[in-house]
Order: structure tokens, then sequence, then C-alpha cells
């Protein structure tokens, strides 16, 4: 069966915005080098993404719907970054990275960083961005 995507048809709600799904990635943890410290900090990333539904009919095909791997691959790549100033690049780079994906409508991204010394709390930050409605 043949899946052709670009003839399907966005399902919307009252009001015309298009229906959505969410997917959540939760306590994804890469280690990453935090300018400043000698150690490579485990930064913890939740992710909760707001994507366009394909639509009916689609197929049980992943090419079909958005995928957290291509989301948890992305954050692996940011994760290799050195010298990264902090949690507020991490979320902000986060964000981008997952509405760099077609399908991805809104994502809130938030980031966990421990404190350099195991005494100390642990510090982080937390985002919201969406993507302009197409008029």
């Amino acid at each position: 069966m043949s899946d052709d995507s670009a003839k399907r048809a966005v399902l919307v709600q009252p009001g015309g915005a298009p229906l959505t799904y969410t997917i959540l990635v939760r306590g994804f943890a890469a280690s990453v080098a935090l300018a400043g410290r000698a150690d490579r900090a485990q930064v913890r990333f939740d992710l909760t993404l707001t994507v366009t539904h394909p639509g009916p009919g689609f197929p049980d095909d992943i090419e079909a719907v958005m995928s957290y791997e291509d989301i948890v691959e992305d954050l692996r790549r940011l994760c290799r970054e050195s010298n990264v100033p902090g949690a507020d690049y991490l979320a902000d780079r986060a964000a981008d990275l997952c509405l760099s994906h077609g399908r991805v409508r809104r994502v809130q991204v938030d980031v966990t960083v421990p404190a350099a010394d195991s005494s100390d709390s642990a510090a982080g930050t937390s985002l919201t961005r969406a993507r302009p409605d197409r008029a």
C-alpha cells in the first residue's frame, strides 16, 4: 500500500486549528561539557511536543508520524557540543531543533543541570515555544 501523504488532508478542530497529539520525552540525560566546569555534567531534558496529527487513514508506518527518535538524535548532537554556556542555551537550542521538524507545532523544554558541587542543588530552566499559525 503506498502512502501519498501530500494528498492527505489535515484534520482540524473546531475553529480551524490542526488536530494534534503529544509526544513526551522524559528523563533524557547526557553528559555535557559546560563552560567553566572541569567535569562533564549529566544534564537532564524533559520535552513535551505538540505535533500535527497525520490525518485520517494514515498507515502504520514511522514515516507517517513524528518519531521521538528524531528528537533524541537531535539532543544527542546538541549534547556533544563543547563549552556549552548553560541550561538556558541548551533549552533554547533544543526548542529550535524540535521546531525545525515541520510537524512540531509547540514544544516545552525543561533542562536540569546538576551543581558542580554535589552538596548544592541542581539548577535549570524551562521554556515554551510555538510555531506561528499559518494564515
